[in-house]
């Protein structure tokens, strides 16, 4: 058992290795929770759950998103600890959610920690190899910075798996089932709280109008959520379009010199 946990520990770390890095190859979206749910359920063998986990963690994380200097929990973390910990106990959705927040803002108060020493080393080097003029070694340390930064925070989530998971189990065994309940109840709760916080900082007065139509086709006409987004994506594909077509119009040339 110990050896079969070593390799998923192992796994589980390759797997925060590609979240983290999500920026580098093109900003991919590899650390979303409805990808990285999925591949912890590929490496536990229960993608079902996987997905199942994900869906719902990224519903609750849809808004969390750095703007400027402000950082959002570490959703990568919270996901990974979250979807092995539900795969591995046979709890339910309501676990990794009460499990996922506040690892992931854990997570996020160690990352700010270990930056304000590797970042700051790596800036003070690559200042000096500036005064050299050798921009050779300033790119290098920018690059090798960066990844050292992702891969301690992929050793950190893949030793907090190997170690974290059976404690918590044994301790959520004492926990009384009302509190379970209610950790189930939040999860179906946390969601609508997630999608809230999109909805605020994308709503404005000219989006409104569409908010409001889709809410009228769900709740009253009884449209499945996929076809208020197909129906979305048809008014956004038509808006489009037609905003291009308005801006070809006015563009012309004045080569008239008098």
């Amino acid at each position: 058992m110990s050896d079969n946990l070593l390799i998923q520990s192992l796994l589980i770390t390759l797997v925060a290795f590609i979240a983290y890095m999500h920026c580098y190859w093109g900003s991919t979206m590899n650390n979303r929770p409805i990808i990285v749910a999925p591949m912890v359920g590929l490496v536990l063998g229960d993608i079902t759950t996987g997905i199942i986990v994900g869906a719902t963690l990224e519903l609750i994380f849809l808004g969390a998103v750095p703007i400027g200097a402000s950082n959002p929990p570490d959703i990568t973390s919270g996901s990974i600890i979250g979807t092995a910990f539900v795969i591995l106990t046979g709890q339910e959705v309501g676990s990794a959610v009460a499990l996922a927040v506040p690892v992931a803002t854990l997570v996020l108060l160690f990352d700010n920690l270990q930056m304000m020493f590797l970042l700051t080393w790596s800036t003070h080097l690559a200042d000096k190899y500036a005064k050299e003029g050798d921009y050779k070694k300033v790119e290098w340390v920018a690059r090798l910075s960066g990844i050292g930064n992702k891969v301690v925070l992929s050793v950190v989530v893949g030793i907090a798996f190997y170690l974290g998971v059976p404690v918590i189990k044994d301790v959520l065994a004492v926990i009384p089932e009302f509190i379970t309940d209610g950790m189930n109840v939040a999860a179906g709760l946390l969601p609508a709280v997630g999608f809230a916080m999109l909805a605020r900082m994308i709503l404005t007065k000219e989006l409104s109008p569409f908010l409001l139509a889709g809410f009228l086709l769900a709740a009253y006409v009884q449209v499945p959520v996929f076809g208020v987004a197909l129906t979305g994506l048809v008014i956004a594909s038509l808006t489009y379009f037609s905003d291009m077509k308005k801006q070809k119009e006015q563009v012309f040339i004045d080569d008239n010199e008098f």
